[in-house]
């Protein structure tokens, strides 16, 4: 089982790392934009100095295999969310996202805003097999399928029907009124 915790000052070069390690296509998708490896130490710097809650899971050999970054802005957040492409479908993105869940829940939010989350159907579909609702603005790449799974599972995970994983690019949207994941995105379903 993999855990999440808190990194330090002593993971900051496997932050960096971590995030220099990603490819063009995995940046655009957990930053918005594609970042230069100054911009990417500049970010990871700001981290370990801002109000954000930011988790790591550290490896047995020290390597970072995935981070989440929470950025709480009045009844919202923004999520940041990647995995090293070696670890990937070994549970490190449920872990982190299973956590982003409960520090939302925990402030009694119910929407977490994601860059380019119509472009990511990995994190759609984990989201989903979590029990989140996704939302995304017209011209995802594909519709996304719910996860087989039954209700009770969902509803045992805790976010059934209560959080839901939004598209940056709806913050506005749901700034001047609630998100709802089937009427956002006809493509889209929700749990």
């Amino acid at each position: 089982m993999r855990t999440a915790i808190r990194p330090t000052q002593l993971h900051f070069r496997r932050l960096a790392s971590h995030f220099l390690s990603l490819t063009s296509g995995d940046r655009l998708l957990r930053f918005g934009s594609v970042l230069t490896d100054i911009d990417i130490v500049a970010y990871v710097e700001r981290l370990f100095v801002s109000a954000a809650n930011v988790l790591v899971v550290v490896e047995p050999d020290q390597d970072i295999s995935g981070v989440l970054a929470l950025e709480f802005t009045g009844s919202d957040a923004r999520l940041g969310l990647s995995v090293s492409s070696w670890a990937r479908n070994l549970g490190v993105g449920k872990a982190l996202l299973q956590r982003a869940g409960l520090l939302a829940c925990g402030r009694g939010l119910k929407t977490l805003f994601v860059p380019n989350l119509r472009f990511n159907a990995a994190l759609q579909q984990l989201a989903l097999s979590l029990g989140m609702n996704v939302a995304c603005a017209s011209g995802a790449l594909a519709a996304i399928q719910p996860h087989p799974s039954n209700d009770r599972e969902i509803q045992d995970r805790g976010f059934a029907g209560h959080i839901t994983l939004a598209d940056d690019s709806l913050r506005s949207r749901a700034q001047s009124e609630p998100l709802d994941a089937r009427a956002v995105e006809p493509e889209s379903t929700s749990s």
